[in-house]
């Protein structure tokens, strides 16, 4: 049987907090920046997006493409999820795909607060489109070998789990 170590475990705890923090920017901070109040707009918030009840007169610019983020995150979980249990890289399944997105999904994460044009624009609509999927797919890229390795670093081997515990 394997054993954890304290120090494995601070490591995979510090995996967690870097993309929780980036998920809690995108959660917390993505409908005030394209959708102020209007004392944050009456401060100078610069609006990137048409505001309001744009799409069908029913939702907004900002809650359609939110939305298509998360249907989209529901498509591509599952397909990460395949890619990383039929991985054969000799440094593991999970933590080569860990590392090679952490510094993207960073990026990326910053990217969606960047607007390109500077006033309402279509542009703007069309970038925050494109990095909030981006956002989401790397997340997902990350978090989904992430929450595999548990397992992995558990104290039995999958082959051992069906087996009694000899005492």
């Amino acid at each position: 049987m394997k054993t954890i170590t304290k120090g494995k475990m601070w490591c995979f705890a510090i995996g967690q907090f870097g993309w929780s923090l980036l998920s809690a920017l995108i959660t917390n901070w993505l409908v005030y920046f394209y959708q102020p109040d209007a004392d944050s707009i009456a401060a100078g918030q610069t609006l990137f997006i048409p505001q309001g009840r744009v799409i069908f007169g029913v939702a907004t610019v900002i809650g359609g493409i939110a939305a298509l983020g998360r249907v989209f995150d529901a498509v591509t979980d599952p397909m990460i999820a395949n890619l990383s249990d039929r991985s054969k890289n000799p440094k593991g399944r999970r933590i080569p795909f860990m590392q090679k997105i952490a510094i993207p999904f960073a990026l990326i994460t910053v990217l969606v607060f960047w607007a390109p044009v500077n006033a309402i624009s279509g542009v703007n609509c069309v970038w925050l489109l494109v990095t909030l999927l981006l956002f989401y797919l790397f997340m997902t890229t990350y978090c989904t070998p992430y929450n595999a390795l548990i397992s992995e670093l558990g104290t039995r081997t999958p082959a051992s789990v069906f087996q009694p515990i000899s005492r």
